[in-house]
């Protein structure tokens, strides 16, 4: 993985620290559950986008000539 692709993917892990961190907040002034469950769920499809970035990354390194293959395979699971 580049230098960039990593800065790019510590930014969106940054990012859903602070989104976390918000929900901890969210908590403790007792906000309405439809508003924390809608932030746990924009986590739930950060974390699984830098999971599916990581994946293609790591696998397009290792398979090229199979590139898009794997593009539709994770295209696929990101679906899930």
């Amino acid at each position: 993985m580049g230098i960039q692709k990593q800065t790019i993917l510590a930014k969106r892990i940054n990012r859903i620290i602070g989104q976390l961190k918000g929900i901890n907040n969210m908590l403790e002034q007792k906000r309405n559950c439809k508003d924390i469950l809608l932030q746990i769920n924009a986590i739930k499809a950060a974390v699984q986008n830098v999971g599916i970035e990581i994946a293609r990354s790591e696998l397009c390194s290792v398979a090229p000539e199979h590139k898009k293959i794997l593009e539709t395979v994770l295209k696929e699971v990101g679906r899930m």
